[in-house]
């Protein structure tokens, strides 16, 4: 079976509440950086970029990885019950999930975890084979659909097994 995965959860930030408070405390707007670039980002790409100017009014918009343990993601993972531990060893740490479904052989995970343990298990995840690749491959494309991109330091590899996949390698 192929394996799939959705992302099913999001942060939803009150920045009306947290920008007023902030602006009123520190005399100047912590999501002026990110407002100033006229991208649109998703509400935990501002949030990450918001808390970065909390403590640098001069910060230039980024995702250091010091602050993506402030937000959290779900993913639903349906795949053949023999790959799930497989699947469940890359993402080590994250609580989840698990149960089968009606079809026989497949499964259901719900895994959770903050941004700086999606960011490890898909560089974990990627370098396996398989429907363990393909998996992580499909999470971090439903990142950075999102607009969230915590892999820059990382150059994708094409899989030697499929064309289709690849695995992330450390830029550095």
């Amino acid at each position: 079976m192929r394996v799939d995965a959705v992302l099913i959860q999001q942060p939803a930030v009150n920045f009306t509440t947290f920008l007023a408070v902030t602006h009123e405390a520190l005399g100047y707007s912590p999501a002026a950086k990110s407002d100033a670039s006229h991208r649109k980002m998703c509400d935990a790409e501002k949030f990450i970029s918001c808390l970065e100017s909390l403590s640098d009014k001069n910060a230039a918009h980024s995702l250091p990885p010091a602050l993506l343990t402030h937000v959290s993601f779900s993913v639903l993972i349906a795949a053949d019950d023999r790959d799930i531990l497989s699947i469940l060893e890359a993402a080590v740490g994250m609580p989840f999930v698990h149960t089968e479904t009606t079809s026989r052989g497949i499964d259901l995970l719900v895994v959770t975890g903050t941004l700086a343990q999606w960011r490890v298990a898909v560089i974990s995840g990627s370098r396996r084979e398989g429907t363990v690749q393909a998996c992580y491959c499909k999470i971090l494309t439903l990142f950075e659909g999102t607009g969230l991109n915590v892999w820059g330091d990382c150059k994708r590899k094409p899989a030697a097994s499929d064309s289709r996949l690849f695995y992330l390698e450390d830029k550095r």
